[in-house]
């Protein structure tokens, strides 16, 4: 039987700033056509390992595949070129721009010789995802409220056609309804067929849409889970509800440590 290629591959990464790496030995695959969540505490190194998929940060060792091509070397928008979507934490959509320049700007940058037809059929396709957006076209994207500019943001990611998305806390800021909102959207983009790997602290809302689970912890990573499992673990459970135990080299007592402060 033959084994597809991973969407997206992390083979041995390491990576971080100046001499120091924030991430080591890091290695995992994210299934095509699946939602991958990254967890762990505050500080694990999750941000870090984001910038280094999407190109923002070189990683010292290592290599990062897409559908088995090595990408390591290029770029963030050669990296965009070749199927990978982002959509950052904050700063991610124009605010002085209108929601339809916004999109228009995420498919030229991309495909920026493609007819118009292609545009409009795209745009057609995103605004089918976010139907909020639809009537709002010519208003500023400043008016927007939290969730609406996270979906236009994701709508701007999208609009060219990759084939896997990295978003980061897509759910960041927003108001109970809207984390409901938005990550049912981003279980809509990946039954549209977008493979999808996401950093979420929300993870009971995360897990409700996610297909698989993998765990960082001061850099490394601890494990994957299937995403029906990963909350009911006790290891899990320990990490995010009680800290972790760990040992003092030069006591040898026994102490609490905060994971957050160990990436």
């Amino acid at each position: 039987m033959t084994v597809s290629a991973a969407a997206l591959e992390v083979r041995d990464v390491y990576a971080g700033y100046g001499a120091s790496d924030i991430i080591a030995s890091v290695t995992l695959q994210a299934a095509q056509g699946r939602i991958t969540t990254i967890a762990g505490p505050n500080g694990a190194g999750k941000s870090t390992l984001m910038k280094t998929l999407v190109g923002l940060l070189r990683p010292r060792l290592g290599q990062i595949l897409i559908g088995g091509r090595d990408i390591t070397p290029l770029s963030p928008p050669q990296r965009a070129l070749a199927g990978l979507g982002y959509v950052p934490q904050e700063r991610n959509v124009f605010k002085n721009l209108t929601i339809g320049e916004n999109l228009r700007i995420g498919f030229e940058f991309i495909r920026r010789k493609s007819p118009e037809k292609e545009f409009n059929a795209a745009r057609d396709r995103v605004l089918d995802l976010f139907p909020d957006l639809t009537a709002r076209l010519g208003e500023l994207a400043g008016t927007l409220s939290g969730g609406q500019r996270q979906m236009l943001a994701m709508g701007c990611a999208l609009i060219p056609g990759p084939t896997t998305l990295l978003l980061d806390e897509p759910s960041a800021g927003l108001s109970p309804r809207y984390v409901t909102t938005m990550l049912d959207a981003v279980a809509a983009v990946n039954r549209a067929g977008v493979t999808v790997i996401m950093i979420e602290q929300n993870l009971i809302e995360a897990m409700r849409v996610s297909h698989d689970v993998v765990l960082l912890v001061a850099g490394g990573i601890r494990g994957k889970w299937g995403a029906d499992v990963f909350l009911s673990d006790p290891e899990v459970r320990s990490l995010f509800l009680g800290g972790a135990k760990a040992k003092s080299e030069n006591s040898g007592q026994e102490r609490r440590s905060d994971d957050a402060s160990a990436a």
